[in-house]
């Protein structure tokens, strides 16, 4: 790593210890890629690193985090489900294909296993798919409760969703650390922006976004931003360590 980031490191990690909330969002540089229904061992192996480093820089924060990743990974590393938002949706939830209900279907364990293989690369999605439950209401085939749904059930996350617009609203007026990782132009109204108009309004906050290309920040926010281009998943592992 060259000296130049390493001294962001340090600003970043001594924002994040200064902090007294830390909103963390996390974006498209952390979604796994899936290659003809497979997914690849050693990306899985790779972001769960990054996932843990994360847990432990939060372990004795305030925070929150808004993902948009739907692989569900981020809750094997030890955050705290209430604490964590996923409106793009969950693998680890179903809906009728049809939306025929609202009705939010969690998986039986074994289910639950073969969709973690799924993402560890031991298994075809096409052939977890085949084995999901009919709807209960209409017969019809459950599907993935997640955003690339055609008929996407928002029901999933919305009860989530509500716990977070009220600990943002807890932070007007204190020392926040907002976190971007990669978090690019996909869904700009869910993270990007709000999180730079939360930086605005609140001249206690520091955004830092890091991201291997837009790593931009708003020139209103210029002197409260830290904008770093660097992949946001080996950034997370480069903050943990010690200097």
């Amino acid at each position: 790593m060259k000296n130049g980031v390493r001294a962001e490191v340090q600003k970043v990690r001594e924002n994040i210890k200064e902090a007294e909330l830390v909103l963390v969002g996390i974006g498209e540089e952390f979604i796994l890629k899936e290659a003809h229904g497979r997914f690849k061992r050693e990306e899985y192996d790779a972001r769960r690193a990054a996932y843990q480093e994360l847990q432990t820089l939060l372990q004795n924060k305030n925070y929150f985090v808004i993902t948009l990743c739907t692989d569900g990974m981020i809750r094997e590393a030890g955050l705290k489900d209430e604490r964590i938002v996923e409106p793009c949706g969950s693998c680890y939830r179903l809906q009728c294909v049809d939306k025929c209900t609202d009705t939010i279907i969690v998986p039986e364990d074994d289910l639950k296993k073969r969709i973690k293989s799924m993402f560890q690369g031991a298994e075809d999605k096409k052939d977890i798919e085949k084995s999901f439950p009919a709807c209960m209401k209409c017969g019809k085939k459950l599907i993935w409760n997640t955003v690339e749904t055609e008929n996407y059930a928002e029901k999933g996350y919305l009860d989530q969703w509500n716990v977070y617009t009220k600990w943002l609203q807890g932070t007007v007026n204190h020392k926040v650390c907002l976190l971007e990782l990669g978090v690019g132009m996909k869904f700009p109204t869910v993270i990007r922006w709000p999180f730079e108009k939360v930086t605005y309004f609140n001249n206690k906050a520091v955004l830092v976004r890091i991201h291997s290309r837009l790593f931009q920040t708003a020139e209103e926010i210029k002197d409260r931003s830290i904008g770093i281009e660097y992949n946001s998943a080996d950034f997370v592992k480069e903050l943990s360590i010690e200097v």
